[in-house]
This record gives C-alpha cells, structure tokens and sequence, in this order.
C-alpha cells in the first residue's frame, strides 16, 4: 500500500465539510503550510490556481492510495481539476494538490483576498 502526500487547501482541511471525506484514509497529518499561486471562490468551495502570484495557505497530509483515490473522485479529476505535485514555500514538504489554469479558475468567482479558504469563510460569517 502506497502512502501519498497531498496539500489541501479548502473543503478537506481540518474542520471543513469534505474532511470527512479523506478521513478514513488519512495516515498523517503534517500540519500547515503555504503554497504559491492563488484561490478563486467557486460559491461553496475554492479553486486553486498555480498560474499567478500570491500565497495559498493550507494543510500538508499523508493519505492512502484508496484515499488519492477518494480525493480523484471528490475534485472531478482530471475533468474539472488537474493534479499536479508542489513544495511548501517554507517547509520541506512536497507533494500533490489540485488546481486548475487561472483562465478557468477566474471564472467561478472573485479572487479570495489572503489565500487563506478558511479565514476567508470565517470572515465571511461575521460579516452577515
């Protein structure tokens, strides 16, 4: 059984919607980190760019074959999202994320202000 290492950086980190999703096939969680690139807001879920400049941050975890698997599933790989390996920006970690070109990703919603999906959402709440 092969292990893989993914960074996630909306729906699927630590207490968001789709964590559960991963879950069952979570080996390790390696904790935060920032990628390069940007998000896009799609209405309930980001959309990662790596194709601009700015700061994605997220959450680095190791998971399962069965788990890439799942996640493939989830993001509509290779249709909606491509998957492609990136490095931490400070740490010395690098695995998988999923992303799209910023031509497609633009066209789903504003640009999220920070990169951060979850600060984003959280400041959305108290503005309501």
């Amino acid at each position: 059984m092969g292990h893989h290492t993914v960074f996630v950086y909306g729906t699927l980190r630590r207490g968001e919607p789709n964590r559960i999703v991963m879950q069952p096939y979570l080996v390790r969680d390696l904790g935060r980190g920032r990628i390069r690139g940007a998000l896009y807001g799609w209405g309930a879920y980001p959309a990662a760019t790596l194709d601009e400049d700015g700061v994605i941050a997220g959450e680095w975890v190791v998971i399962t074959d069965e788990g890439l698997l799942a996640l493939d599933e989830l993001e509509d790989y290779p249709e909606l999202y491509t998957r492609t390996v990136v490095s931490d920006l400070v740490r010395d970690l690098r695995g998988w994320v999923y992303c799209m070109p910023a031509e497609r990703a633009r066209r789903g919603g504003p640009r999220v202000s920070g990169g951060d999906w979850v600060a984003h959402l959280a400041k959305r709440r108290r503005t309501r």
